[in-house]
C-alpha cells in the first residue's frame, strides 16, 4: 500500500512503491492512482501513409519507450491517460514495459498521427471516441480525439473523459479550445447522469491553465475541480510545482485531472511529478491523482 508520506516528494526522490496486481476480488482497491501525461511525439520506426509522422531510428524508439516506462513504473499508476502516442502497437509496446494489462487507442484527427491513449491495470469495459464530431463552424471539433473510457477496479466504476485540446499555435485566441471545453463538460455531465454510482474524471492535455478563459466552460462555475494542475487561489493547489509544461523559458499548467465537486471526498492527493527521469522523457510533467475507495 502506498503511504501518503511519499506523495509530495519529487519523482526522483522516491522509488516505485510496490506494484499491486489486480486480482479477481469484487472489492475495489483502497487507493487508486490515475495519471495523465503528454509523452511528446512518441513515434515508431515506420513512416505511415496518411500522416506526417516521421520514421524514427529503432534505437531512439526503444530509448523513448524505456524513458517513458521508467517514469510510469516509478509512478505506479493504475490508470494512465497518455497524449501524443502514434498508434496502438506502440502503446502496447509501452504497456509491455510497465505491466499494464490493458492498452487502448483510437485513431484521431491529428495530421501528425499523435493520439490519445489509455493504459490500465484493471478491465476497460468501454472505450469510445468522439473524433467525428463537428464544431459549429463545420470543422472537426476535436484536433485529436476525446475518448470515453469505463474502467472497473474491482466492484467499482471509474469513467474517464480524456482529450488533447487545440494548442496555442493552431488556436491562439482560445476560441476553439473554449468550444471543446464546453463539449467536454457536456460529455462529463452526461456520464454522471448515466452512471450516478461511478466516479467521473475529466482530463488530459487541455493546453491552457484551469483559470484561462478558454477552459471556463469546464472549470468556471466550480462544479468541476482541477485536482493538481493549478487553479489559482484554490485549496486544490498542492505546492509550488504546479506547472506541467516548459519550453525552457516558460512554465505553464496545461495538463489537468478534474473531479466533480460533489465527489471531492474521493481525492486523497493530487500533484505534479518531477525529477530528471521526467525531464528526460518529455517536455510535459505528469499530473498524478490518488483516489480513495468510493
Amino acid at each position: 500500500m502506498r503511504t501518503l508520506a511519499l506523495l509530495f516528494l519529487p519523482l526522483c526522490g522516491c522509488g516505485p512503491s510496490a506494484v499491486r496486481t489486480p486480482g479477481a476480488s469484487a472489492d475495489p482497491p483502497a487507493l487508486l492512482r490515475v495519471v495523465t501525461w503528454n509523452v511528446h511525439d512518441l513515434f515508431d520506426e515506420v513512416a505511415d501513409p496518411g500522416d506526417s509522422a516521421p520514421a524514427i531510428p529503432a534505437g531512439k524508439v526503444e530509448a523513448r519507450l524505456e524513458a517513458a516506462a521508467r517514469v510510469l513504473r516509478q509512478l505506479d499508476a493504475d490508470v494512465v491517460l497518455l497524449q501524443e502516442v502514434e498508434h496502438l502497437g506502440l502503446l502496447r509496446r509501452l504497456a509491455d514495459r510497465t505491466g499494464h494489462l490493458e492498452a487502448r487507442l483510437l485513431e484521431g484527427n491529428d495530421p501528425r498521427g499523435i493520439e490519445v491513449g489509455l493504459l490500465s491495470r484493471w478491465p476497460v469495459t468501454r472505450y469510445l471516441g468522439h473524433s467525428g464530431e463537428l464544431a459549429p463552424d463545420g470543422r472537426r471539433l476535436w484536433p485529436r480525439d476525446a475518448v470515453e473510457a469505463a474502467v472497473e477496479p474491482g466492484g467499482a466504476r471509474l469513467i474517464l473523459l480524456a482529450t488533447h485540446l487545440s494548442s496555442h499555435l493552431s488556436d491562439p485566441t482560445g476560441e476553439r479550445r473554449r468550444v471543446q471545453a464546453a463539449r467536454l463538460r457536456q460529455l462529463a455531465e452526461a456520464a454522471v447522469a448515466a452512471e450516478p454510482g461511478a466516479l467521473v474524471l475529466v482530463g488530459g492535455d487541455l493546453n491552457d491553465g484551469a483559470d484561462a478563459a478558454a477552459l471556463e466552460p469546464l472549470f468556471g462555475d466550480g462544479a468541476w475541480l482541477d485536482c493538481a494542475g493549478g487553479a489559482a487561489g484554490t485549496a486544490w493547489r498542492t505546492g509550488p510545482a504546479a506547472w506541467t509544461w516548459s519550453d525552457g523559458r516558460r512554465h505553464e499548467a496545461l495538463d489537468h485531472l478534474a473531479l466533480r465537486a460533489g465527489q471531492r471526498e474521493a481525492r486523497v492527493a493530487g500533484w505534479v511529478a518531477d525529477g530528471p527521469d521526467v525531464a528526460a522523457a518529455s517536455d510535459h510533467r505528469p499530473v498524478v491523482l490518488d483516489l480513495r475507495r468510493w
